[in-house]
């Protein structure tokens, strides 16, 4: 990540710029964050620091990938799947502790940064369940239901700390001023269950690291019970379903069972379908097939597109690698959009698309 460049300043380079960037975002939020607050924790000009970053997006991409790559995952890992999901989830955690921004960022989304540490940290999960004769989707669900658990159990304690940090109170204060409210509606009778709950173990939950295990935990043992039963899954070790220990299912059920998850659209398939259904997607990428565009060019080029829709849409096309943004420093800077190689090879699509429409009533069903 090292880069040195004359003009900018002694020891500035983008590792130095992106480790500060992570503390101002630790200490103050990602809110917050702005190319000129770097530039003046770095007691350097602003302008210094786009000679290693072309602007904030780029900045907090870096950022996350920084952060994913403190997490320490051992080589060959634990023995099991359920010990290597286990280490990964915690570790996960613990990082969104510490970075509480990233949440935001790669939760509640479908169109997570995808930079090589991210991908080495969803690889090292995956190769838990790997081996399992698990269809591709089914591995990418069983990825998911842990990380969407991981990442809404922080998003938890994240929220709680906005909370203590907006009122001035925290959990404990909470429920010590809510007690006499909560004990006057228990003892109505209305809610039994609760009532014998509370007298038991009291008001206040448990801690968040016992509420995050205990969740952690049942996560885990539905995913076993998917893997050895519902799944009919081979156990890595013998190859045999491991609801089937003696052998006994036929290669017919087997292959029955595969052909019906082979009908299934694959999940990659239907994210790029979702994207690129957006409005104005397809109509940027053929304008971009035709070569780099600017802003001023693309937006002539779409009548009818708002300059606010079209920085959304160049985002969406950026954040699922089909485009790439070009920074000419100048004088003057000029930015410009480009395809990427993987955005290229929607090319090819694109034409067959247009002459099936330009078919038109020549296009006759079966």
């Amino acid at each position: 990540m090292e880069r040195d460049g004359a003009g900018s300043g002694p020891g500035l380079s983008l590792d130095r710029i992106v480790r500060v960037a992570v503390g101002l975002a630790d200490a103050h939020g990602l809110a917050t964050l702005s190319m000129r607050r770097v530039a003046t924790a770095l007691d350097a000009g602003v302008m210094s620091l786009y000679r290693y970053v072309p602007g904030k997006a780029e900045l907090v991409d870096l950022m996350v990938e920084t952060v994913f790559g403190e997490i320490d995952y051992p080589e060959p890992g634990p023995a099991g799947w359920r010990a290597r999901i286990e280490l990964g989830a915690r570790r996960e955690w613990a990082m969104y502790q510490r970075h509480p921004w990233v949440l935001p960022i790669v939760a509640g989304t479908g169109r997570p940064p995808l930079g090589p540490n991210v991908l080495a940290s969803v690889e090292w999960v995956l190769a838990a369940v790997d081996g399992f004769r698990l269809d591709p989707a089914t591995m990418l669900q069983v990825y998911l239901t842990v990380s969407d658990y991981v990442q809404g159990a922080a998003r938890y304690v994240q929220t709680e700390a906005e909370q203590e940090r907006r009122t001035g109170v925290n959990a404990e204060q909470w429920w010590a001023t809510e007690a006499p409210a909560l004990a006057r509606l228990l003892g109505t009778g209305r809610f039994p269950v609760l009532s014998r709950l509370t007298e038991e173990v009291g008001a206040a939950p448990a801690t968040v690291r016992q509420d995050f295990e205990f969740g952690l935990g049942r996560v885990l043992d539905g995913i076993g019970v998917f893997l050895s039963g519902e799944a009919g899954a081979a156990d890595p070790a013998d190859g045999r379903p491991a609801n089937d220990p003696t052998g006994a299912a036929t290669d017919e059920n087997r292959l029955e069972k595969v052909t019906i998850l082979d009908r299934r659209l694959p999940a990659a398939t239907s994210a790029a379908l979702e994207t690129l259904g957006r409005r104005w997607i397809l109509d940027l990428l053929h304008v971009l097939g035709h070569g780099e565009a600017r802003f001023r060019d693309l937006a002539e080029a779409l009548p009818g597109i708002s300059r606010r829709v079209l920085t959304e849409r160049l985002r969406e096309l950026a954040d699922a690698g089909l485009l790439r943004r070009r920074v000419d420093p100048g004088p003057p800077t000029r930015i410009s959009y480009l395809l990427t190689g993987r955005g290229a090879g929607l090319r090819e699509v694109l034409t067959g698309l247009d002459t099936w429409a330009r078919q038109g009533d020549r296009v006759t069903g079966d």
